[in-house]
């Protein structure tokens, strides 16, 4: 017997499973975001980051990062990418010179939340961290 096929055990392995992934998808915003790489890109691909200001709507930031891209290089690339779509009045973003990038609200700009909408560049991992 499939215990999967069975109505009730489908269900609730499928709640259990959102359950698992509600809490990263909800994060509480904060003022500053670190975009951490790690890997290199086994393939063409791309990156692409929701910010979102709390209370108000997602900006996507796709990033194309080619084949063989390490992750410093990764790194500049989504650090150019945020700054040309955010401009100098919103957020403060620079790469601390190796594999990562720093994100801070200034200006008194409100909190953010910052997610990873898509990453189809394998083999370059990211993790978000907020300060």
């Amino acid at each position: 017997m499939n215990f999967l096929r069975t109505p009730l055990i489908r269900p609730l392995v499928m709640a259990a499973a959102f359950g698992m992934a509600a809490p990263a998808a909800f994060a509480a915003p904060a003022n500053e975001w670190n975009i951490d790489l790690k890997g290199r890109a086994k393939t063409d691909g791309e990156i692409t980051l929701a910010v979102t200001p709390a209370g108000g709507e997602a900006t996507n930031v796709a990033i194309p990062i080619p084949a063989a891209t390490n992750h410093e290089a990764a790194a500049v690339m989504i650090s150019n990418a945020l700054s040309k779509e955010f401009g100098t009045g919103v957020y403060a973003i620079r790469t601390d010179g190796t594999d990562e990038v720093e994100m801070k609200a200034i200006n008194g700009n409100r909190d953010f939340d910052v997610i990873v909408v898509r990453n189809t560049a394998d083999g370059l991992a990211i993790k978000l961290d907020r300060d």
